[in-house]
């Protein structure tokens, strides 16, 4: 064969071969897919996932007070002047009589304003200004959280606005129900596993959910006013808080 014929005839094969290699490569991947999806169909046959959650009820370890004082005076200027008198007796009573440090108390509100009366004959009249400071106090004397409000509403604070419980010690509880959460998950495979006549073999996946606690509030705050306000020895239970997880747990079989 001359240089020429054996030139074009390599020319011929060159292109036969690739489009042979192409059709092999294309089977292989389509091999390839196929023993893929092949393998995931079977590990789906041979998990389990079940959801859980898991609680723990804790006492509250610390109170946040909401007061306000709340004054009001012929003019802007008088009303914040009689305001200002009365936040700094509330002032001595939560940090000399109390021993309250000035981190746990923090001011949530502060405005004056216009007030006005409305009538048919004479329209919107203004008469007078208002002022109020409002307070939130955090206190880890549960205990005696009655005799701090009576003080404080001696002092002049005239509105309480709310007692909410919680607990400083949240993350230690959330580790304590995450460990029942996946007991109780343990617990439902393990129950299903057997039930299909199969057993839990290991954990492939963890999932964790919310963390709820819901806020703990003292009785209705108009009440507590009202007996403090009436000389009465306030009385505030705390209850309990409960700290809930929730987690979806893999499991395989």
């Amino acid at each position: 064969m001359s240089r020429k014929g054996w030139r074009m005839a390599s020319l011929l094969v060159i292109p036969a071969l690739a489009i042979w290699l192409g059709s092999a490569s294309e089977g292989v991947g389509v091999a390839k897919a196929e023993s893929v999806a092949a393998t995931t169909e079977a590990s789906a046959l041979n998990t389990i996932t079940v959801g859980a959650s898991g609680s723990v009820s804790v006492n509250p370890d610390i109170a946040h007070i909401n007061v306000a004082v709340e004054t009001r005076g012929p003019t802007a200027g008088e009303a914040q002047q009689a305001n200002a008198t009365k936040f700094a007796a509330l002032e001595k009573v939560l940090y000399e009589q109390y021993k309250i440090d000035k981190k746990d108390v923090k001011t949530t509100g502060f405005s004056v304003y216009a007030e006005y009366n409305y009538t048919e004959k004479e329209g919107r009249v203004l008469t007078g200004y208002a002022a109020v400071h409002s307070l939130q106090v955090n206190y880890r004397k549960l205990d005696e959280i009655g005799k701090l409000v009576d003080a404080l509403t001696a002092a002049g604070a005239n509105r309480i606005d709310g007692i909410q419980f919680a607990t400083e010690k949240s993350e230690q509880y959330e580790l304590e129900a995450l460990k029942k959460a996946m007991d109780n998950a343990k617990a439902k495979a393990d129950t299903l596993a057997a039930a299909a006549g199969r057993q839990v073999k290991g954990v492939l996946n963890i999932v964790q959910g919310n963390v709820t606690s819901p806020p703990v509030f003292a009785q209705n705050a108009a009440k507590v006013m009202l007996e403090s306000a009436a000389g009465f020895s306030t009385s505030v239970q705390a209850g309990q808080i409960v700290i809930e997880v929730s987690v979806t747990v893999q499991y395989q079989m």
